[in-house]
């Protein structure tokens, strides 16, 4: 072989490695694009308002879809072929039926979230969910005043998924404050993004309360407030009562956990926590209330509480000295709860553990009255067989000057019965619904027989017009009646109800909101001067193993006006 030969051969070498680096470069970034393609699934947000709000759906859908959506790196999967996968699966939208979503689709992430519209506020919660599970959700809550202020929050989302979840830094398209031009009121169906500044009425202006924009009836209302929200507790409130426990001339605010009991004030916009000043593992403590019963001028704390196998009542109560807060009864055997009554100021009633009783309903009720040692029954209200005390309350409900029972019966059927035990007047209408129940004996070994409680019910002047009306909770069963050992709720409602000569009607009632209420109050929550509707509300129960539960607090303001 000549010389010339072997050059030859040699650029044909370099030749060819030459272009086989090419290849493994071109193969290299062509797999490193692959390996950055992106493919979500935007499942329509879910809106929970009184009115059709189709128009804010597609808005915020379409504005999610093109601040995502990016020829190089991310695919939005139609919106038909989501929907029709969505409506093909069964149970509530959560993260795990998501990664279902997903699975099906194809897709990398789902995004899928919820807007909850009260009076002119309206609250966000979404999430962002890795089909694989491999990292963790992104999850996005927030609280706005006014339709025009979603958008932006909208966009605020959108941004942080794509700087977090695909790496793209994203400048803000947020419009600037002094940029904003008025909403024209006819323009109310107007693409979202257009609606930059508060907007209020979206309400039909003819079903506004006088109270509060945020209960929905048949009276115009022209002004508008909002709902306060707490932050979120990380463990389930069982119950929640108002009183000056300390005598300090501010209202506060006792929570209980299922073992723990908690004092908060409202001061700066939120709830403070003053003090813990019980944890008992040996009790559930299933309700509270608080008023000065004794007459020693320091409201007590009732609470009312099981053992831990659900089956005994050991109530306990706890009242402040100037220093500490002590137990003044304990292991009592009553079911504890107060009621308002016009003239008489805060009473307290109770229902014994009835021995060997069939069920939680089966003792009378009694007025109570202290001994300086105890709470013992002084007056009986309501034969046996009637109702559990936790749903109970007596006061005017007929607008006659009389007392009169309203409660609950074992199907949260709302009753109202005289003093003699004859039932009145029965409801067709569920209301109220809790999960806290008492473990009655079983006759299948290894099998629970729940009973579950009612809810509180209240009978009060709210809007001071002289005339007493029912104030009530509904919420929404998600598993229906027929799985009488494993309820589960979805929505709820505060409603209002008067007696009309033949049965219970309805004045007002709250928009919808998600998850459920354990327990309301009326007071002056916010030492305003002013009473609120003060509720638990329950987003998620932690039932399901490797999930944490999360409680609220909010509040709805009420505009007494004297008659």
């Amino acid at each position: 072989m000549n010389i010339f030969e072997n050059k030859y051969l040699r650029k044909i070498s370099i030749l060819i490695v030459l272009s086989m680096l090419f290849l493994l470069i071109i193969s290299f970034n062509s797999n490193s694009a692959f390996a950055k393609q992106y493919r979500v699934a935007i499942i329509p947000f879910k809106i929970n308002a009184e009115k059709d709000m189709t128009f804010l759906k597609d808005g915020v859908l379409d504005m999610l879809s093109s601040r995502l959506s990016s020829e190089k790196n991310v695919e939005i999967v139609g919106r038909q072929e989501t929907e029709k996968v969505v409506k093909s699966l069964e149970g509530i939208l959560n993260e795990e039926k998501a990664r279902e979503v997903g699975a099906k689709l194809e897709a990398d992430y789902v995004l899928f979230g919820s807007l909850t519209i009260f009076g002119d506020s309206v609250s966000i919660d979404s999430k962002m969910v890795d089909v694989t599970g491999d990292r963790e959700t992104l999850a996005f809550f927030n609280q706005t005043r006014g339709i025009g202020e979603v958008i932006p929050k909208i966009n605020t989302f959108a941004e942080d998924i794509n700087e977090k979840v695909f790496g793209r830094v994203m400048l803000s398209k947020e419009v600037p404050a002094k940029q904003t031009q008025p909403v024209q009121t006819d323009n109310i169906y107007a693409h979202p993004e257009k609606l930059v500044e508060d907007f209020g009425e979206f309400e039909d202006a003819g079903k506004k309360s006088d109270l509060n924009p945020a209960f929905i009836v048949s009276r115009p209302q022209k002004s508008s407030r909002e709902f306060w929200k707490s932050r979120n507790f990380r463990e389930l409130i069982n119950g929640i009562a108002l009183g000056d426990v300390d005598c300090d001339g501010k209202v506060e605010t006792v929570i209980i956990t299922s073992d723990s009991v908690h004092i908060y004030r409202f001061e700066n916009n939120r709830l403070l926590e003053i003090i813990k000043i019980d944890e008992d593992k040996y009790k559930i403590f299933i309700g509270v209330d608080v008023a000065d019963i004794n007459n020693n001028g320091y409201p007590e704390i009732f609470i009312t509480s099981l053992n831990p196998q659900r089956n005994v009542i050991n109530s306990i109560v706890f009242e402040y000295d100037g220093k500490n807060y002590n137990r003044i009864v304990d292991s009592c055997a009553w079911y504890y709860r107060v009621a308002e009554l016009p003239g008489r100021g805060s009473v307290l009633f109770g229902q014994k553990q009835k021995t060997g009783g069939p069920d939680t309903f089966s003792s009378e009720i009694f007025e109570m009255a202290w001994n300086n040692t105890e709470y013992v029954p002084d007056r009986k209200i309501l034969p046996s067989n009637r109702s559990n005390l936790m749903g109970f309350c007596l006061g005017d409900v007929m607008n006659d000057g009389g007392e009169t029972v309203v409660a609950y019966d074992k199907s949260d059927y709302i009753r109202i019965v005289n003093q003699s035990g004859r039932i009145l007047w029965t409801g067709n209408i569920h209301y109220g619904g809790s999960t806290l129940y008492y473990e009655m004996p079983s006759f299948e070994p290894g099998s629970d027989n729940r009973q579950y409680y009612p809810m509180r019910i209240i009978i009060t002047d709210i809007d001071l017009d002289g005339k007493y009306e029912i104030i009530a909770v509904k919420n929404y069963e998600l598993t229906g009646r027929l799985l009488k050992q494993l309820r589960k709720f979805k929505e709820a409602h505060i409603e209002s109800l008067s007696w009309n000569g033949l049965g219970l009607t309805t004045n007002w009632k709250t928009a919808k909101i998600s998850g459920y209420i354990r327990d309301f109050a009326i007071g002056d929550f916010d030492n305003d001067g002013e009473d609120e509707i003060v509720a638990a509300v329950i987003s998620k129960s932690g039932s399901i193993i490797g999930t944490r539960p999360k409680s609220s607090v909010i509040s709805y303001d009420l505009k007494k006006t004297a008659p």
